[in-house]
């Protein structure tokens, strides 16, 4: 397979800091990888979170040969290196406990096998867009998808929260996240066909979005890299409050 990257960060509109991370590299066996990190708001270190989870993430992958493992051991290489990441986390925390309550949301893919392995922690998101249709790969890990229809239902009667209730900020919280202090649910997906273009978005893009707006963004002839930068453009115009973050990869 032969593979064409770009990626993008922006502070955003209305933030001081960015908070958000991102890499991609191949390796000597024409593997490659794609990660994209959000560091949590409101936390300090999430911007130490996000970046640690991405350079620890590189470091693994780049010192790992996957033409020797097979398909379920790449799924478990990927959860056993969210626990190595989480560890390093844990005993920097040790060192600093300032920033024992950082942390950061994660999305990566993982192409190898002739496969495509996805992992996910949080509410960054892994798409495809193929045959002019976008499919979201990964489950927002929040209080929206882990809650039931019938128990949403409920909660949306008027005297169980009163009228101050910001629905949409409350179905975001997120129910996973990695950090030393943070619950963490590890979710992993596979990709059989691997061809297309993907895109991993932080949700600072992603919430601010349209799917037939960013289809016509994909569709177009342009470079990898100015698609990336027309979605977050439009996603700060459509009045996006968080930092934004975008990787797209080409697989041929």
């Amino acid at each position: 397979m032969k593979y064409k990257a770009a990626g993008l960060t922006d502070v955003g509109n209305y933030r001081k800091n960015n908070q958000d991370d991102f890499a991609f590299c191949s390796n000597k066996q024409n593997n490659f990888f794609a990660i994209v990190c959000d560091g949590l708001g409101g936390h300090v270190g999430g911007e130490i979170a996000s970046h640690m989870a991405v350079a620890e993430f590189i470091g693994l992958f780049k010192q790992t040969d996957f033409s020797i493992l097979t398909n379920t051991e790449i799924n478990l290489w990927l959860r056993e290196s969210v626990y190595q990441i989480l560890k390093i986390m844990s005993n920097k925390a040790q060192k600093s406990p300032e920033i024992k309550d950082m942390g950061t949301t994660l999305t990566a893919i993982l192409f190898a096998n002739e496969k495509g392995f996805v992992v996910n922690i949080g509410d960054s998101r892994t798409h495809k867009f193929t045959k002019n249709k976008i499919y979201q790969i990964t489950k927002d890990q929040n209080l929206l998808n882990s809650t039931s229809k019938e128990d949403r239902k409920n909660l949306k009667q008027p005297n169980v929260f009163g009228p101050q209730l910001n629905e949409i900020t409350y179905w975001k919280v997120l129910t996973s996240a990695l950090g030393p202090t943070k619950t963490l649910k590890i979710d992993t997906y596979m990709v059989n066909e691997p061809k297309g273009l993907y895109f991993l978005t932080s949700d600072g893009v992603h919430d601010h979005l349209e799917d037939y707006t960013t289809i016509d963004i994909l569709a177009n002839k342009s470079s990898l890299k100015k698609k990336g930068k027309e979605l977050i453009d439009l996603a700060k115009s459509n009045l996006s409050t968080d930092n934004l973050t975008v990787v797209l990869v080409e697989v041929k």
